[in-house]
């Protein structure tokens, strides 16, 4: 085997050249459309990285909104809280007033009948009193002194503040 053998002719070469250049071509295109892709990728990749921002700065502004929404509930329901035991505190006292004019007003007919006797005893007393004075005679000392206790009692200045009223204005409690 001889060097002779293994030589390229001309047309051989010449076709090589031109499949070699084909291949250049080709790889010219190939390295120019990766290039293309390459910088289709980059500037996708910077308008992913600028929206994947965007919607963080978003979400974290939402989060932020969220927090100051859910404080002003929370101090609402706070103040609704403190409302809500105000009343029941309200509602407590008042149920205990209640309570009391119910059991004073089971009362009600003996004190009328029992402020009628003593009416009565008060106007016998001092009919009895003028009746012994007006002949003469002196009472005896007892019913003097009982009369006279009524009379300071009735104009005493604590005589005309001998009512009761329930009312809310006046230091909360019965006077």
């Amino acid at each position: 085997m001889t060097a002779e053998m293994f030589s390229p002719t001309r047309t051989s070469i010449k076709e090589a050249n031109e499949h070699l250049q084909q291949l250049y071509g080709r790889v010219t295109e190939l390295e120019k459309t990766v290039q293309e892709q390459a910088e289709s990728l980059i500037k996708k990749d910077e308008q992913m990285q600028t929206r994947l921002k965007e919607v963080s700065q978003e979400k974290d502004s939402e989060i932020a909104e969220l927090r100051r929404s859910l404080e002003a509930s929370e101090a609402h329901v706070q103040k609704l809280v403190a409302s809500l035991k105000e009343r029941d505190a309200s509602m407590q006292h008042l149920q205990h007033k209640c309570q009391l004019l119910e059991d004073i007003s089971q009362y009600k007919p003996m004190l009328e009948g029992l402020l009628a006797r003593v009416v009565e005893a008060d106007q016998m007393g001092e009919s009895d009193y003028n009746r012994r004075v007006s002949n003469g005679g002196t009472p005896n000392s007892h019913h003097t002194q009982v009369y006279q206790n009524s009379m300071e009692m009735d104009n005493s200045p604590s005589s005309s503040n001998r009512h009761f009223s329930i009312s809310e204005e006046e230091d909360g409690g019965l006077t």
